[in-house]
């Protein structure tokens, strides 16, 4: 099979069950961008090739993107589903990120303030993955009042997932000695002694 098909010359594709769309069709942003975070995830499960930061999991997270990525492609996913033809998604799956995200909160700092993002390249790869993340969100809520059915797994789930990116890029950063600085409002900046290093979020 060709890599390239030229179908998309004119600015179509098609839904997964053959149906033609624009490329800049709702859906078809919505499960791109679930792609792109898809592939955010990847880069930052590579910078950690020995597994020493505890990101495992997100494997299983990627497989999720794939799921709700099909779904959203399915031209007509409730008769696909019916027929077997279209992966179904655990909603106990929403469940298992809080619990990841309370196992992490656990051993951090509580937070006592907003951080800058950053810390170290682990950390602050996660907290790109967030703000996709977050931007996935909004695209799924975007065809929330026209196909309510497509999301009614998905929003809940892409939710959650962005607490616990925002949660894992804090514990990675911390593990790699690189925790984030705190964002000061500047009347606290300008009342800090001189010379004084900016408060951490580790404490």
């Amino acid at each position: 099979m060709k890599i390239y098909t030229k179908t998309g010359d004119e600015g179509r594709t098609k839904l997964y069950g053959g149906v033609p769309v624009f490329k800049d069709d709702p859906r078809v942003a919505a499960y791109g961008t679930l792609d792109e975070l898809n592939a955010t995830l990847g880069l930052a499960l590579a910078l950690d090739p020995e597994g020493k930061l505890g990101l495992e999991r997100l494997r299983g997270v990627q497989e999720d993107l794939f799921v709700l990525g099909s779904r959203l492609a399915a031209a007509n996913p409730e008769r696909m589903e019916r027929k077997g033809a279209l992966p179904q998604f655990d909603r106990e799956r929403v469940e298992e990120l809080e619990a990841w995200i309370d196992e992490l909160d656990a051993k951090l700092t509580p937070l006592d303030s907003f951080i800058l993002p950053g810390g170290g390249p682990v950390g602050a790869q996660l907290h790109v993955a967030r703000t996709i993340c977050r931007r996935a969100e909004r695209k799924v809520t975007s065809l929330l009042r026209e196909r309510p059915e497509l999301v009614e797994a998905a929003l809940p789930y892409m939710n959650r997932l962005s607490d616990l990116l925002f949660t894992l890029a804090r514990a990675a950063s911390a593990e790699e000695g690189r925790p984030e600085d705190r964002w000061l409002p500047m009347r606290q900046r300008e009342s800090a002694p001189a010379g004084a290093p900016e408060p951490s979020t580790d404490g």
